[in-house]
């Protein structure tokens, strides 16, 4: 087991094309699993991710942000039973699940993403698909990227 972040693309076979209707910004990133677990249980982890650096990152974007109308509301759970399309859970609602997948985002004024949980045999990718709607929606990813990258590689590396 490796447990290096290597950029990558957006799995062949997900779906998360079908929730962007265009895509002004993509990133992708891949990770060995330790262990064979339901996507579901990958899932939860990533997004109990206790870091204190996700936490602080988190927290700070959610208190700028909420002074301009956008979505900041945090649903933490540990319970399997609560991915289910159309929850929230994490930062996320779920759009889609499947044995391989699982894509979550949230749409607003701004702009709309998803995230793509894609797992295979040995892999975990995570794809991140952002359409802006308005130029505050561009405003807000270009100080947002390098936050994003921070936190999706961070996460990855802390899946246990």
């Amino acid at each position: 087991m490796n447990n290096k972040v290597i950029v990558s693309f957006l799995p062949d076979y997900s779906n998360a094309n079908n929730f962007i209707s265009k895509i002004d910004f993509a990133d992708s990133y891949k990770i060995e699993l330790l262990k064979d677990e339901e996507i579901k249980e990958i899932y939860l982890k990533l997004l109990s991710n206790n870091s204190t650096l996700i936490k602080s990152l988190m927290s700070f974007r959610n208190k700028i942000m909420s002074l301009f109308g956008f979505k900041t509301e945090i649903k933490y759970s540990n319970n399997i039973k609560d991915i289910q399309v159309g929850n929230k859970v994490g930062f996320f609602t779920i759009y889609y699940i499947d044995e391989h997948e699982i894509i979550a985002g949230e749409k607003d004024k701004h702009l709309d993403f998803c995230v793509s949980f894609y797992k295979n045999d040995t892999d975990l990718t995570v794809t991140t698909l952002v359409q802006y709607n308005n130029f505050f929606g561009k405003i807000y990813m270009t100080f947002v990227k390098p936050f994003h990258k921070i936190v999706v590689k961070n996460m990855l590396k802390n899946l246990k």
